[in-house]
């Protein structure tokens, strides 16, 4: 993984709503995780938390979630 390239499929403003987006995606077999996961829980000042999935699986994790 060191040299793999790792892009934000979604941001969510909800760190629940992250987590089921991520149970999806590794249920899909695809690698998957959570920036911003802790902060994103300080709702005024935290940010979203990102789905991030590797460069190369972008185009799968986009019509994983599409299904759902």
């Amino acid at each position: 993984m060191e040299n793999e390239t790792f892009v934000v499929l979604a941001e969510y403003n909800s760190l629940a709503e992250a987590e089921i987006a991520k149970s999806i995606l590794q249920s899909a077999g695809l690698w998957v995780d959570i920036r911003n996961e802790y902060m994103s829980t300080l709702n005024s000042v935290g940010g979203a938390a990102a789905v991030v999935v590797r460069a190369e699986d972008l185009k799968e994790a986009r019509a994983v979630l599409e299904v759902r």
